[in-house]
């Protein structure tokens, strides 16, 4: 009999490990539900997360071509401003050159009209002179007539 308690014993502790792990079993298979569940959720999280990724990669290759072009509009800007100053020198060179020719031409006027009076003071002698033979040509004449 000892034997078929011993049995019986064992057969008893054979069932509790039985239960055991059919618990443990039936524990394993709700977490491992679970963790399909969480499998499930992390993928949808993560597609969600590659669809704002990429949204954020687009709107990351907009702003840079938004940045470039900015950049490029700011070098042509510079390039005007440079071709403005060039043009600005240029012009400042020409007005010094032509404030010279000014000067040099109202030297010239100075000493023409410096020329003109002598001439006409000249021409003044001159017509005296003339005035003057004349009249001692006319008196020379004058008198040969007597």
């Amino acid at each position: 009999m000892d034997n078929l308690k011993e049995k019986e014993q064992k057969l008893l502790e054979s069932l509790v490990r039985l239960d055991t792990i059919t618990d443990l079993v039936v524990g394993s298979k709700k977490k491992i539900v679970d963790l399909q569940e969480v499998k499930s959720k992390l993928e949808t999280e993560k597609n969600d997360l590659t669809v704002k990724l990429s949204t954020l990669e687009n709107e990351n290759e907009g702003l840079k071509a938004e940045l470039q072009e900015l950049e490029n509009k700011m070098n042509s800007d510079d390039v005007s401003n440079e071709n403005l100053k060039e043009k600005i020198l240029n012009m400042e060179t020409e007005n010094a050159e032509l404030k010279k020719s000014i000067a040099k031409l109202e030297e010239d006027l100075e000493t023409s009209r410096y020329k003109v009076i002598q001439a006409e003071k000249n021409k003044d002698e001159v017509s005296k002179r003339l005035d003057e033979l004349n009249q001692e040509a006319n008196d020379l004449l004058g008198s040969d007539e007597w």
